[in-house]
């Protein structure tokens, strides 16, 4: 008799990691929307453009990518990697949030790198 048989499936560590890099690039990308449309009436600065916001979005899509199609001995360690490089900048963006909607932004990228990491890290273990 068949009462109750709960199935559970294991999803690949790969598409969770790629999930939260794909969270994290959104809600990064909103907060940039949302910044830069807050200041309207200031110019944003082409080297910051240039010179960080580009080549962070450009690696959190590589990220997005490699985290499916890379292998997972050096996968593993660049998500770790990465994520606590992105880590250091969300914390650096935390520390100068002046209203509620980035401190809930600060808290979001940091709970986003916290998982990736924490998935990374056991990734091997997971048998994947």
């Amino acid at each position: 008799m068949n009462v109750n048989k709960e199935t559970t499936q294991k999803v690949d560590v790969k598409i969770v990691l790629a999930a939260l890099w794909i969270a994290h690039f959104l809600l990064w990308t909103f907060g940039d929307m949302v910044s830069l449309l807050q200041k309207l009436n200031e110019p944003v600065d082409n080297n910051l453009l240039l010179f960080v916001a580009a080549p962070l979005a450009i690696i959190q899509a590589l990220m997005i990518f490699f985290s499916l199609v890379g292998k997972v001995k050096i996968m593993r360690w660049v998500n770790i990697i990465a994520a606590l490089v992105f880590l250091l900048f969300n914390v650096g963006f935390l520390a100068e949030a002046h209203v509620g909607w980035e401190y809930l932004l600060g808290v979001g990228y940091l709970l986003f790198n916290g998982l990736i990491i924490w998935y990374a890290w056991n990734w091997t273990r997971q048998g994947t």
